[in-house]
């Protein structure tokens, strides 16, 4: 009887300490896990869409040509890279879009600007909010891209251990 007291006692006691692991992780313990929220999405595509994803468009009057102001984002093989085509009368450029990885499909939206040719190039981040990326403008009889906020995207890990 002695020793199954003991042995009762010695199993009540490892079922508390059991139980007792379930308690929050503390501070120090936190630190050094490292969390990778955006490795969901590949970094290439196997379908490249041909295409635009996104486009803007407003047409110039002229009486003896057919001209526009207009900007097409195009798929790359990279996720989150993206071309941009841009053309005003008979000018023609070219840029580029990299887009940080959230951890969710790239998805891009031209929205107009202040000024008739003139529009905003973005993309929702993960919460679907449009974040502003570029702005591309006719200046004069020039086109401008500016880039008005850049973003990135960093994975941190506590040096200690």
């Amino acid at each position: 009887i002695k020793k199954m007291k003991q042995l009762t006692l010695l199993i009540a006691v490892c079922c508390i300490v059991s139980c007792n692991n379930s308690a929050p992780v503390n501070e120090t313990e936190k630190k050094d896990v490292v969390v990778i929220t955006n490795d969901t999405i590949p970094e290439t595509r196997t379908d490249v869409n041909k295409k635009p994803v996104a486009s803007f468009f407003r047409k110039v009057p002229d009486e003896l040509n057919d001209w526009h102001f207009a900007v097409d984002v195009f798929e790359t093989k990279e996720t989150f890279h993206y071309l941009m085509k841009i053309q005003y009368m008979e000018l023609r450029a070219t840029d580029t879009l990299k887009i940080p990885n959230f951890g969710v499909r790239p998805k891009i939206e031209i929205r107009p600007g202040k000024d008739k040719y003139d529009c905003i190039v973005g993309f929702f981040n993960k919460d679907n909010q449009f974040m502003e990326y570029k702005e591309v403008i006719v200046k004069g009889d020039n086109l401008k891209v500016t880039i008005l906020h850049r973003y990135a995207v960093s994975t941190f890990q506590d040096e200690k251990g």
